[in-house]
């Protein structure tokens, strides 16, 4: 192989990788906003539990009980929670304390990407977002 060969590869491979490097930090930002997106939603789904509680007095036992909070506020958001792509658990026995409610479950993602690949995002009582198991979901889902 000449010198010429050699140095006109060596061209091409650092482009190419230079190619990949940046679809590889596209993607990665991409999927980072959309984390974002899905957390915001679900905090603001579980900030608006507690408000429908503090307006009626009691807790929401479907989406016609969150009309008028900060979520169904925003544009398009009912239809989010009826076609399933942010899923409420609806308790009737929550306390007025969000500590004490961190190991329940608020909302979760039920339809993102990032969900069929099995990392679904969740809003705990304490209005706290991590990710849940298959195995949390199906209990859930009970």
């Amino acid at each position: 192989m000449s010198t010429a060969t050699s140095a006109g590869s060596r061209k091409v491979l650092s482009t190419v990788l230079m190619v990949a490097g940046l679809l590889a930090a596209v993607a990665v930002g991409v999927a980072n906003g959309a984390r974002q997106s899905i957390q915001f939603d679900l905090r603001v789904i579980g900030q608006s539990i507690y408000e429908a509680h503090e307006t009626t007095g009691r807790w929401p036992a479907g989406v016609a009980d969150l009309e008028g909070t900060a979520y169904l506020k925003m544009p398009s958001r009912r239809d989010l929670l009826e076609q399933g792509v942010y899923v409420v658990v609806w308790h009737p026995d929550l306390s007025g304390d969000r500590a004490a409610n961190r190991h329940r479950i608020l909302a979760y993602d039920g339809r993102s990407r990032f969900a069929r690949l099995g990392w679904v995002w969740a809003c705990r009582g304490d209005l706290s977002i991590d990710r849940i198991t298959s195995r949390d979901v199906s209990a859930l889902k009970k």
